[in-house]
């Protein structure tokens, strides 16, 4: 695995160099390994002390990041074997430096993540849960905006490999009870769930009891008969492997396209990716909005928004911003070098820190084996943000490597029912 030297250099700043990155030992990749140029410093580095202490406490409570992100996040371009994408890689070495035990870091879940699973990815080249019936995307709704409502008749199907899950909905008014099915059987609570809220709106989640090791197969139906206006909205699935409430769980609400200022004109997006309770918000946002041709300030002030509303609907954890790679130049596109800089500025804000990783990571190059195109890292890049990462959300002076469990890709996956006609495919450079 690589290696890395961490230098605490004063209050609020963390140099921080990788020294060799050597992914061949991570990937089996006889390759030269990536050698950085610079390092990366984190701007209010004491805002992270909640997290940190979440972690050290992560034996006896969960210690969870949120990532509020795009496709780099989603990790669009991977077809199969999620446990791949840097949110998973991160959540494994963040779990095998804290040393608690019984902590899973070696693949399971949906298709290899044991991140939480959407009802379906906006990345079209990610794979999907089998849907049967009339549905709707509902993009302003769940963790990542990737909810689905259910007609009467319709259901979603996830095969999973874990000893317990939850499935995350949301309520409405009018909104028609659904029914879980768990290896074929409806559990006693399972028969009609109810979506129904005559006041406000939320996100819910139903809880299997322990289902006991191995894969299981997972059914969300609407059963009702009659009106379609009784559609039930399901969100995403959470696997669990004996880490429900313990451990840390790096959780993906991202969706490839989206920009801070869509979030932040979409209240029902935040608000259900907060409903996941993060003891960190990791936000790493302004490809799309570059790309749509939001200057740095506007997006500086969509962030803005974004952060203001986060406080408002209750969280107060602290947000981490995260300024991606170099892009591949566009004409017509503003430098990314402006983007970085608003981000930064936005740590005036209490209890708001910025990494700037573009020091340490590869300049986006669709000839490079780190990407695939001008924008989204390969399955050789991804890990590389993973270890980055890694060595920001450790606790100082913890962290010490432990021999159990792995990180390493599984060879095994389930097929993919992704169904591509069921979202548009994302337009070539669109994070």
């Amino acid at each position: 695995m690589p290696t890395r030297r961490v230098r605490r250099a004063g209050a609020g700043l963390v140099a921080l160099a990788l020294a060799v990155a050597t992914l061949a030992g991570c990937i089996g990749e006889p390759e030269e390994p990536y050698t950085p140029s610079g390092t990366a410093a984190v701007e209010g580095e004491a805002v992270l002390d909640p997290w940190f202490d979440a972690v050290r406490g992560d034996a006896d409570d969960a210690a969870d990041v949120v990532v509020l992100g795009d496709s780099v996040s989603e990790g669009s371009g991977l077809r199969d074997h999620l446990e791949r994408r840097w949110v998973d890689r991160l959540q494994a070495q963040l779990r095998e430096r804290s040393g608690t035990p019984d902590c899973p870091t070696t693949p399971g879940g949906w298709q290899g993540t044991t991140s939480l699973v959407p009802a379906y990815y906006q990345a079209s080249s990610l794979p999907d849960p089998q849907v049967r019936g009339m549905t709707t995307l509902t993009p302003d709704l769940g963790p990542g905006g990737r909810g689905m409502a259910l007609e009467p008749g319709a259901s979603i199907t996830w095969k999973v490999r874990a000893e317990s899950v939850d499935i995350g909905y949301r309520t409405r008014f009018g909104g028609g009870p659904f029914e879980v099915r768990i290896d074929g059987e409806i559990p006693y609570d399972g028969l009609a769930v109810a979506t129904d809220a005559d006041g406000g709106a939320e996100r819910r989640t139903w809880s299997s009891g322990d289902l006991g090791p191995g894969t299981h197969t997972i059914t969300v139906r609407n059963d009702v008969k009659g009106s379609t206006a009784r559609r039930a909205v399901i969100t995403d699935l959470m696997p669990y492997r004996g880490d429900r409430d313990r451990c840390v769980h790096v959780l993906d609400a991202s969706r490839s396209g989206v920009s801070a200022r869509t979030i932040s004109q979409t209240p029902g997006y935040l608000r259900d990716s907060l409903s996941l309770e993060p003891d960190l918000l990791l936000v790493p946002l302004g490809f799309n909005d570059r790309r749509t041709g939001s200057n740095a300030r506007e997006f500086g002030e969509s962030l803005d928004s974004v952060i203001g509303q986060a406080r408002e609907y209750g969280y107060d954890g602290p947000i981490l911003l995260v300024g991606w790679f170099t892009p591949a130049p566009v004409r017509g596109q503003a430098s990314w070098t402006g983007y970085l800089r608003v981000m930064q500025g936005l740590t005036r804000r209490e209890g708001v820190s910025f990494i700037d990783l573009s020091p340490v990571l590869p300049a986006a190059d669709p000839s490079s084996r780190y990407f695939r195109d001008g924008l989204h890292p390969s399955e050789q890049g991804q890990p590389l943000i993973a270890d980055v990462l890694t060595e920001v959300l450790v606790p100082p002076g913890d962290g010490t490597p432990t021999t159990s469990g792995s990180a390493t890709p599984s060879s095994s996956s389930g097929p993919s029912s992704a169904d591509p006609a069921k979202r548009p495919e994302e337009s070539s450079g669109t994070p």
